[in-house]
C-alpha cells in the first residue's frame, strides 16, 4: 500500500534564469530557461518534526515532457509522477520539466503576485512515502504540485 503526504509551504523567494550557454549546451532537450523557487516545510512528521528547507527547479522544455504513469493502488488506478523529490543535507530539492505554456504560466503568476504585499504564494506538493521518517539520500515521487495565492486576513 501507497502513503501519500503532503507538504505544505509558503514561496519564500524564486529565481528566473534564462542561460544562452545552457541553451546552446542543451538545445535538443531543454531551453536554457529555469525558474527557481524556495520555501520551508515547518514541523513536517516525516522530516522528524524539524524545518527544512526546499528548492523546487522548474526547466522549460521545448516538447511536453514524459510524466510515467504509476499504479497507486490494486485497483490499477493510474497516475502521473511529476517528478523526484530528493532528501538530502537537510534539504529537499527537485528539478521538475515543463512544457512552455506551464513555464510561462508560473512565470507570469509568480512576477504578478510574489511582491505583493499580504499575498502569499502556497505550494502543496503530493509526495509518495513508504517510511515514517527521512533519511537522508531517500527519494519520493511527486504526484501532486499546486499552488494558491493567499491574502492576510
Amino acid at each position: 500500500m501507497n502513503h501519500i503526504q503532503t507538504f505544505k509551504f509558503s514561496i519564500n523567494s524564486w529565481d528566473h534564469l534564462y542561460s544562452l550557454q545552457q541553451a546552446i549546451l542543451h538545445n535538443d532537450q531543454l531551453t536554457g530557461r529555469t525558474l527557481s523557487i524556495k520555501g520551508r516545510v515547518i514541523g513536517h512528521a516525516l522530516l522528524d518534526n524539524h524545518d527544512t528547507d526546499i528548492i523546487i527547479q522548474f526547466l522549460q522544455s521545448d516538447t511536453p515532457p514524459d510524466y510515467p504513469a504509476f499504479d497507486l493502488s490494486a485497483n490499477q488506478q493510474s497516475i502521473h509522477i511529476l517528478g523526484e523529490l530528493l532528501f538530502s543535507d537537510n534539504t529537499l530539492s527537485t528539478n521538475i520539466s515543463v512544457d512552455r505554456n506551464i513555464f510561462e504560466e508560473l512565470r507570469k503568476n509568480l512576477m504578478e503576485y510574489a511582491d505583493i504585499e499580504g499575498i502569499h504564494i502556497i505550494v502543496t506538493l503530493g509526495i509518495i512515502c513508504m517510511s515514517k521518517r527521512l533519511q537522508p539520500g531517500d527519494s519520493l515521487k511527486i504526484i501532486q504540485l499546486d499552488y494558491a495565492m493567499k491574502g492576510d486576513a
